[in-house]
């Protein structure tokens, strides 16, 4: 059975039917989840517009919203599951790369994501997070469409 769930979340509805799945998964079992947040680097997000990468990271309220942003998500979503049976985790960088990541050196059972979270423009630009995690995690993977 699975003891440690890795839930990637970003605030989409598709992110959100995966919560409810590992919250159900933690309540039948002896499991724990980790709900993490990625947030994308600024010149990420910036890469569609060439030459605003600097604008972007002189703004520090940019840094402190998208951390908010992330916190809060994670905060409501967290408070879905049994008092002390689930934690949060804000990383930056490439969203798949830092999940990959987090999920190999924290020893994950388990990660269960959402099908897809992001728009179709992102989606091209980026790539498909959960295509990427399933095809390169240490460990099984849920997809929840």
């Amino acid at each position: 059975m699975f003891k440690k769930i890795l839930v990637p979340v970003d605030g989409s509805e598709e992110a959100k039917k995966a919560v409810g799945i590992a919250r159900e998964m933690v309540e039948i079992s002896d499991a724990s989840a980790t709900l993490v947040f990625v947030l994308p680097p600024l010149t990420l997000i910036a890469s569609a517009a060439p030459g605003e990468e600097k604008i972007l990271q002189a703004i520090p309220e940019l840094i402190d919203f998208r951390e908010k942003e992330g916190n809060e998500i994670l905060d409501e979503l967290v408070s879905h599951f049994p008092p002390g049976r689930a934690e949060k985790k804000l990383l930056e960088g490439h969203p798949a790369r830092c999940i990959l990541t987090y999920a190999k050196e924290e020893n994950f059972d388990l990660i269960i994501i959402g099908s897809r979270g992001m728009s179709r423009i992102a989606g091209f630009l980026l790539g498909s997070v959960s295509d990427a995690v399933v095809h390169h995690a240490h460990c099984p993977v849920l997809i929840v469409r």
